[in-house]
Order: structure tokens, then sequence, then C-alpha cells
């Protein structure tokens, strides 16, 4: 009987196979690498709080992208607009990024929008992709309050990124 229910839980994956040693690996990656990352969002859920238009023009099925880069040093608590998006400018107010896991709040703005935009972030990464959810409620100073709930992956483009500045110094 012993044997059968070892043999039980192999079969529903308890058991590591050969080919699992590369997937454990990078499933176990201590923190998302620095580099260009191209981000993807799409709008799962989206409404306003105060009765009044949205202030972000917004609709279920929304889809952006774009490009973000976590320079060397800075893998263990990434640019907040990794995870916020394209036209959000954000300060990270607690990130946990390890072993896999992302839990990530941010205080993000953006521009022609007065007030707060905070954004919870959950998901998971290997070192070169990631995945999750993004939560956000906005607090402005006027109507146009919105909740909005948004999917996310994210994958690695590329090697080291260009410092700030270097293309104008490149120009001159």
């Amino acid at each position: 009987m012993r044997n059968l229910m070892i043999l039980s839980a192999c079969l529903l994956g308890a058991c590591g196979g050969e080919g699992d040693g590369k997937k454990t690996a990078e499933a176990q990656a201590a923190t998302v690498e620095a580099g260009q990352w191209e981000t993807s969002f799409e709008v799962t859920a989206f409404r306003s709080t105060d009765k009044t238009p949205p202030a972000v023009k917004a609709a279920v099925g929304d889809k952006e992208s774009g490009p973000t880069c976590i320079p060397a040093g800075g893998e263990a608590s990434p640019p907040g607009e990794l995870f916020a998006g394209p036209g959000y400018q954000c300060q990270t107010q607690s990130s946990y990024i390890r072993n896999g896991r992302i839990n990530v709040s941010l205080k993000c703005s953006r521009s022609g929008i007065n007030g707060d935009i905070m954004q919870t972030v959950q998901g998971s990464y290997t070192g070169t992709t990631f995945e999750g959810t993004v939560d956000t409620l906005s607090y402005l100073t006027g109507p146009g309050d919105f909740a909005m709930a948004r999917k996310f992956s994210g994958r690695k483009t590329g090697g080291s990124c260009a410092a700030p500045g270097a293309a104008e110094k490149k120009a001159a």
C-alpha cells in the first residue's frame, strides 16, 4: 500500500524527472536580471470609483507594452515603471522580489493627472521573465478616481542599459 501511495505521488508530479533541473533552477533565480526588458499589460477590470468619468482612458481588453531598463545593481528593487507600465512615474513604497516571488507597492503619478495612483503588484519570475497582476486605485485631488486591474508579463530583451544622457552626449 505504501509503495502505491509513493507511486501515486510521483505520478502527480511530486517526484522530479530529468528535465526538471533547468526549470527548477530558473524558477529559483534570486532576482530578476539587470538589462533591457519589454513589458506587456492587459486591462482585466476598469471602473470609476467616484461616479465621474475616469481620469485615465481605459477599457477591459486594452493592451499596451513598452521597454524598461533594470540598471546593474538594481535587480532587487527595479524601477517601479517596470511593473506600472508606460506613462507612469513611480516611487517604490515596498518591494519583495526574491526566490521567484514579486510583491511590490508603488506610488505613481501620470502627466496631466493631479493626485496619487497607488499600484499593488503580485507575481512570479525567473531570471529573464515575469508575470503577474497589478491592482490600481487612484486618489486624485479632483474628480476622475478609478480602479483598474491588469495582468502583465515581461521578458528580458537585452544586456546592459545605456547610461542616462548617453545619447545626448554622443550627439554633442
